[in-house]
């Protein structure tokens, strides 16, 4: 992996490389910076190449191309790749800063109101050939797999999360899943944070780190934008951000029933470190 650095590195003009502590999905994020400070490209390392984290790296190279193509503004995938050290994505750097950076107060609101408006523009977006079903139907299997395997209650415990184990919990998910249908589809981001959304400018925003990207039901993406703005992680923003976040998709466009839903449905996802061996 370490020739596949350099080559891009030699390839978009880098001098030197920061690593990024942002994140949870168990990458190694490395920060490709130019001879004027600017950052040209991002590389994702893992350390296997056949593993669940080298799964998630080859579903998010093939996601970011299939929205490429659809017209949605995500980096451009520059090379990835797999050998014995383990697997990589390097793609270049969108312009902007994440959501998630401490904003001044008084910019605060219209970062939402960008957000939202990215959100209905994600969501309106002709899927083409859709090769990527996130739909609940579709996610359930995944989700029982999670329950039986303990990484649901690995997560929860990591989390601090009281409660019944996960599969006292699975049949409330089911049921819900059940009376409420798949819902949507529509284009989705599949883990809608803030730290995923870039804000540059006076234009649109751009999204990264769309491993989990599909159709899917809208709700799943509002579910998560609101959850992040109301999260202790984000104090720069709160619950009245989250309402104004609401207020500025289209309060007609959401129905309640289906964010407890997929409230509910993300707690199941919830990330487990991976464990690194010697020298990791």
């Amino acid at each position: 992996m370490t020739d596949a650095v350099r080559a891009i590195e030699r390839a978009t003009g880098a001098v030197r490389r920061e690593t990024v502590g942002l994140g949870l999905s168990g990458a190694r994020v490395l920060r490709l910076i130019d001879a004027r400070g600017r950052p040209v490209a991002f590389v994702k390392l893992v350390d296997d190449a056949r593993g669940r984290l080298a799964r998630d790296l080859a579903a998010e190279t093939a996601r970011l191309e299939w929205l490429a193509r659809l017209g949605v503004p995500v980096p451009e995938v520059l090379g990835a790749g797999a050998d014995d050290g383990g697997s990589w994505l390097a793609t270049r750097a969108l312009p902007g800063r994440p959501a998630s950076d401490p904003w001044p107060e008084g910019e605060r609101d219209s970062v939402v109101d960008r957000i939202a408006r990215a959100a209905r523009e994600l969501h309106a977006t002709a899927a083409g050939d859709a090769p990527f079903d996130r739909s609940l139907s579709s996610v359930l299997p995944e989700v029982r797999e999670r329950v039986a395997s303990g990484l649901v209650d690995r997560s929860w415990e990591i989390a601090g999360r009281e409660g019944p184990p996960a599969a006292a919990v699975l049949p409330e998910l089911e049921s819900a899943a059940e009376a409420l249908g798949d819902g949507g589809p529509a284009v989705s981001h599949g883990d809608f944070c803030l730290p995923n959304v870039l804000v540059a400018g006076s234009g649109g925003p751009g999204f990264v780190d769309v491993g989990r990207a599909g159709t899917a039901d809208p709700h799943s993406d509002v579910a998560d934008m609101a959850r992040s703005l109301r999260s202790r992680m984000n104090p720069q923003f709160g619950p009245a951000s989250a309402e104004r976040f609401l207020d500025a998709y289209g309060r007609d466009r959401i129905d309640p029933e289906r964010l407890r839903l997929h409230d509910l449905l993300e707690s199941f996802f919830w990330p487990v470190p991976e464990a690194r061996g010697p020298g990791g």
